[in-house]
């Protein structure tokens, strides 16, 4: 029994994986694209959390 839910744990890994390639192939972002978006994702949070301090500080004041 052991045996056949480690066949279908790897199954699953195996297809999960070639639907991750499948996604990537169908958005190919050079990895500069990838880096850029992520520095982009993290200063908007930065941004926002910023932002949401201030009017915090200016209604406690």
């Amino acid at each position: 029994m052991d045996g056949l839910y480690i066949n279908d744990f790897h199954r699953s890994n195996s297809m999960a994986a070639q639907r991750e390639v499948q996604r990537t192939s169908l958005h190919p972002y050079s990895r500069q694209q990838k880096l850029d978006q992520i520095a982009e994702l993290h200063l908007m949070a930065t941004t926002s959390k910023e932002k949401s301090n201030a009017e915090r500080n200016r209604k406690n004041a």
